[in-house]
């Protein structure tokens, strides 16, 4: 038997010592705005609140003063067309006073928010997006400005947890149909990644829960506003911190939903989000304290010859690098926008029409081009990585990226700065019919040609900044 180095015996967290802040304000749009997400809804304007929704903002500078970072977690759905992305992030820059590239903002993809595209002003609802819209810039503006000047020097730290709330959801129930569905035998990830800011004094400022799970606790039946599951999930975490702010990092979950899906009652969000908050708290209770790490020290003869471990100081890194990763990606054969205009004459079922609309505005926005240059967005912080996609990636995306960097805590965002679709992995297209394939702008070897970039990506990161 190999003698073992005691050496070896030590468990580290990731850690990130500079200057954080953290600042949050309100988005939550008024009853009957323009809400129709789902083709299955029989409304189109939401009849009241469920919960709020925030614009959430951590500031980061490292060793660099001149180097600051704003992640702002919002709890909106989705972007329907770069353009809308675009016109809205150019206005919060401005407005804030701060470069694009200082920006992260990240989509918590709730399905129950407003639908605040300009092309649905003519709707029920639809006079209250413009001014919603003002809205929204207000309140990301706010927070930015808010996480900066709330800055004082912390440390954060990360570990891994685990919950089973999030479930495979490529359901096939033979060669013609293909669902959208709980699926009990298909991957999926439980993995929970906690993140915890405290302050000199040891007082928690702020958590982060990054997990991979669409919030689709709520469905077409569900006339209210709701950030879905991760409500609740942050009502419990800040529950138990103070009142700390925590924020939601939604993980790489193109194939993943809750056990409990697509449900009218908002207690089913609730109770799928405590399912997260407690099992995030279970994480964070659990954590090292600041700056320590947890290391073999002594055998101790007794009964048993126990083998004793104990704390002991360990500087966190100071080190904080932005950088992107950038895949040309080819589109798949796409439909022309005159044939998805014809479709559009002749179809009279609201679920297909909102279907053909969806279509219709990605067909715009792609153009005449045949590929598309994604680009990834890479943190380096501390000892932890962040890595935001433009998209919405299945699982396997964070599972391998956090293989790749087994000694890091690895942060993967869906819907970061951006949305263009699904990436999925290649064994998925042999099942044409999963509503993720039948909609992804992009063909097959999509998620491994941006699983092979972000690494290469990352890999120089590390070779140069340690």
């Amino acid at each position: 038997m190999n003698k073992k180095n005691l050496s070896d015996l030590v468990i580290r967290q990731s850690e990130f010592k500079g200057d954080m802040g953290v600042a949050r304000t309100d988005v939550t749009p008024p009853a009957g705005i323009y809400a129709r997400s789902w083709g299955s809804a029989m409304h189109d304007a939401a009849e009241g609140i469920h919960r709020p929704l925030y614009a959430t903002c951590l500031f980061l500078r490292g060793r660099d003063p001149q180097l600051e970072l704003y992640l702002l977690c919002l709890d909106l759905g989705w972007w329907y067309d770069n353009a809308h992305e675009r016109e809205i992030r150019t206005r919060i820059v401005e407005k804030a006073g701060i470069r694009d590239d200082q920006l992260i903002v990240h989509m918590g993809h709730t399905h129950s928010g407003p639908a605040s595209n300009l092309q649905n002003v003519e709707r029920q609802g639809g006079h209250l997006i413009p001014p919603y819209r003002d809205k929204v810039v207000d309140a990301c503006a706010a927070a930015i400005t808010g996480a900066k000047v709330n800055a004082q020097p912390a440390v954060a730290s990360w570990a891994y947890g685990r919950c089973d709330l999030a479930r495979n959801r490529d359901l096939v129930l033979d060669s013609e149909t293909f669902l959208c569905s709980v699926n009990p035998d298909g991957p999926s990830d439980d993995t929970v990644l906690v993140g915890r800011v405290t302050d000199a004094g040891g007082r928690i400022m702020a958590t982060m829960v990054n997990y991979a799970c669409h919030p689709v606790s709520l469905g077409g039946g569900n006339k209210l506003i709701s950030p879905d599951y991760y409500g609740a999930m942050r009502e419990v975490v800040e529950r138990d911190t103070d009142g700390a702010p925590c924020l939601f990092l939604h993980g790489a979950s193109g194939d993943m939903t809750p056990l409990r899906s697509y449900e009218a009652d908002v207690a089913v969000a609730d109770q799928n989000g405590r399912q997260l908050g407690y099992a995030a708290l279970s994480t964070l209770t659990g954590m090292l304290p600041p700056e320590q790490e947890f290391a073999f020290d002594r055998i101790e003869e007794s009964g048993a010859r126990l083998g004793r471990w104990s704390l002991r100081p360990k500087p966190a890194s100071t080190a904080l690098v932005a950088t992107t990763s950038i895949t040309e990606l080819a589109y798949v054969d796409l439909p022309t926008e005159v044939e998805l205009l014809e479709s559009l004459k002749t179809t009279t079922d609201r679920y297909m029409r909102e279907r053909l609309e969806r279509r219709l505005m990605v067909r715009r926005d792609v153009g005449e081009g045949k590929s598309r240059a994604l680009r990834m967005t890479l943190w380096q912080i501390g000892d932890a990585i962040l890595i935001g996609a433009p998209a919405e990636a299945y699982c396997h995306f964070q599972k391998e990226m956090r293989r790749r960097f087994p000694g890091r805590a690895v942060m993967v965002l869906n819907i970061v700065n951006g949305n263009v679709g699904y990436l999925a992995p290649a064994d998925t297209y042999d099942k044409p019919g999963l509503y993720q394939i039948r909609i992804s702008l992009f063909k097959p070897g999509c998620l491994e040609q941006v699983i092979e970039d972000t690494t290469h990506a990352l890999t120089e990161l590390e070779a140069a900044h340690g």
